[in-house]
């Protein structure tokens, strides 16, 4: 599914080769001006669509406080260190797998907008309160739709797919927790 059929989405930063060596990183982001930041670094809930040449790869969401900024920048600078999930190092290698081979990788969102919520607390007393809905919800929602169209999970939705990672990945995850980080050398040599 394109993403250009998506008609709630904002598009979040271009993701681009990381070309220093020295970094664990493997990509970068460069965060779209058209957006506010108060919008990318809000805490609402959110939907997240990882996006190769105009291809939906990725649905995901996040609830994560920093916003969808916190969301990229956790799979930018943990997904290639310390001791991340599958999916974490997974979706770091994948990116990485995608820009070594020329193609455009992007970022968009949308999200739940904030509602008053009236709580009735301990003390019968009664609050009201702004509060978002879990971005899980959207995530469904858009899934559904996608599943309906396609008829299949996008590529790198494996765990709700019910499928495993690659070998390659859990080998390249397995390194990185033995302290070999994935580079972008390694990245060419898998893809040869």
């Amino acid at each position: 599914m394109k993403i250009s059929e998506v008609i709630n989405k904002i598009k979040v930063c271009d993701i681009t080769l990381n070309t220093n060596n020295s970094d664990r990183r493997l990509w970068n982001t460069v965060w779209s001006k058209d957006v506010d930041d108060k919008i990318l670094n809000q805490n609402n809930g959110r939907c997240y669509f990882i996006v190769v040449n105009s291809e939906i790869y990725k649905i995901g969401y996040s609830d994560c406080q920093g916003g969808i900024k916190s969301t990229i920048d956790t799979y930018k600078s943990s997904g290639n260190s310390g001791r991340p999930s599958d999916r974490t190092h997974g979706i770091h290698i994948l990116i990485a797998e995608e820009l070594v081979k020329g193609n455009i990788v992007e970022v968009y969102f949308a999200y739940n907008p904030s509602i008053d919520v009236e709580l009735i607390l301990m003390d019968g007393s009664k609050k009201i309160v702004s509060h978002s809905f879990s971005g899980k919800i959207l995530e469904t929602e858009n899934m559904l739709i996608y599943l309906n169209r396609e008829g299949k999970h996008p590529i790198w939705n494996l765990q709700e797919a019910g499928k495993p990672w690659p070998s390659y990945i859990q080998e390249s995850r397995m390194s990185l927790l033995s302290g070999t980080p994935a580079t972008i050398e390694s990245i060419k040599n898998n893809l040869k």
